[in-house]
């Protein structure tokens, strides 16, 4: 899946950037009518976006503000933003200040891109707590932004039981789908108010492994456009276990994860998933040193209580082909679309 893209809670600062570097220009009267009307209505739908996803964040001036913003979530996941409108940097490494004038410019583009996109983030994931760190000169903020150890602007930092278990700094390529893979991972929410936990299971426990095993996916009825649905018995069922880590995960396992939600809800009478966190608790490295497991992300699969595969790594492709062929070497036909009727449908309604 992709996954994941973005924030709106940082919308007053896109909103200055926009107003910077917008440019006039001459049309016809005809065609500017048009062209208003369709601004209006599309200013209008952001403007609504965006007070939605002010309503939903919290903007943080102290640290006093901060920690009641990690206590009044709970267990939800929080994402803090930590960004400023005059710095810009698109890697660890690469600071917009020190770069040239046209360097400043392209920075300057993805960091408000950025902030774009990070607003469909803030507006699917509901139940992903937001805060928002504005720095400027000589502001309380920068004060926050320093004890919570970000001296680099945008800076994006994940938050779960008041515990810091992952962030993202820069605004450089490949920044809008590492946030959005992080919300997936860590959040559990997705587009279109997806929800990680319908499709794959959480492991916290032996108890839970053994429940998962034992457990036997329902038949599926043929969905609409396909041919037939899906009922495989429980002994022939693909069980797939995908081990990560909860406090700074390696890129692979944010990676993969939108694959591991794909093929879950493609899969589902076939193949049952579960996922377990190696540094949860003792059980789950109990559990992951009887499996041999050295390295995150990795994959074990089970069909009828044993394992009968392993997978170390965060290539999708290889993830879905190593399903895929358990699918094909156990003769388990998986449903296909079904053919157009075209003369042989109307010849058919003729006779009936």
């Amino acid at each position: 899946m992709s996954a994941l893209s973005a924030s709106a809670f940082v919308a007053p600062v896109l909103a200055r950037r926009a107003l910077r570097g917008a440019k006039p220009t001459r049309a016809r009267a005809a065609r500017n009518v048009r062209v208003n009307a369709q601004y209006d209505s599309i200013s209008d739908r952001r403007a609504r976006e965006t007070e939605r996803v002010l309503d939903r964040s919290q903007e943080i001036h102290s640290m006093q503000e901060f920690e009641a913003g990690l206590s009044l979530a709970g267990d939800r996941l929080v994402m803090v933003a930590v960004e400023s409108e005059e710095e810009c940097v698109m890697a660890d490494d690469n600071w917009s200040q020190s770069a040239g004038s046209a360097n400043l410019q392209f920075n300057d583009d993805a960091c408000r891109q950025l902030t774009s996109s990070l607003a469909r983030i803030a507006r699917e994931a509901e139940n992903v707590n937001f805060l928002r760190v504005e720095v400027t000169e000589g502001g309380g903020a920068r004060d926050v932004a320093r004890t919570l150890g970000v001296d680099k602007y945008p800076t994006y930092q994940y938050y779960k039981n008041g515990e810091l278990l992952w962030q993202h700094v820069g605004a450089g390529a490949g920044a809008q789908e590492a946030l959005s893979e992080g919300v997936l991972y860590y959040g559990g929410a997705g587009a279109s108010g997806l929800r990680t936990s319908d499709y794959v299971q959480e492991i916290k426990s032996k108890g839970d492994l053994t429940d998962f095993i034992e457990s036997c996916a329902m038949a599926q009825p043929a969905q609409q456009g396909f041919d037939v649905g899906i009922d495989v018995p429980c002994d022939r069922q693909l069980a797939v276990v995908d081990i990560g880590m909860d406090k700074d995960a390696p890129a692979g396992c944010l990676h993969i994860f939108p694959a591991v939600i794909s093929l879950a809800r493609n899969t589902v009478g076939f193949t049952r998933w579960a996922r377990i966190a190696i540094d949860a608790n003792d059980d789950c490295r109990d559990i992951c040193k009887e499996w041999g497991v050295e390295s995150v992300p990795a994959f074990v699969f089970m069909a009828n209580g044993q394992i009968v595969d392993k997978y170390a790594g965060s290539d999708r492709l290889e993830l879905m082909n190593r399903v895929l062929n358990f699918q094909k070497s156990n003769g388990i036909r998986l449903p296909q679309r079904a053919a157009p009727c075209f003369l042989l449908c109307a010849v058919a309604a003729r006779l009936s």
